[in-house]
């Protein structure tokens, strides 16, 4: 089944040119995460994945200063680091 959500991703990436996709509020876009962790682990924990970049990755975050750096907190109130944030988000604080 691993294999349906692979192709299905790689469908997205053909079907949709990348000026067209979502801006991902995180380093490695979305699609590319779910798909390296499926890939890697499996269908069930590209499934948790996929569900845990949908929940997160929406408007409404915001970016607070840290002694360590910048810190992204989702709308969903959970704390990003610098590391996994895109540079794009980062630049427009």
């Amino acid at each position: 089944m691993s294999i349906l959500l692979l192709w299905l991703i790689k469908g997205y990436w053909l079907l949709i040119p990348p000026k067209k996709r979502n801006k991902c509020l995180f380093k490695k876009s979305c699609s590319r995460y779910v798909f390296d962790i499926t890939k890697k682990d499996g269908l069930l924990k590209g499934l948790k994945a996929l569900s845990c970049r949908f929940k997160h990755c929406r408007p409404g975050y915001y970016i607070i200063n840290d002694k360590e750096g910048k810190l992204l907190i989702s709308a969903r109130n959970e704390v990003f680091k610098s590391t996994e944030i895109n540079q794009r988000i980062l630049k427009n604080d």
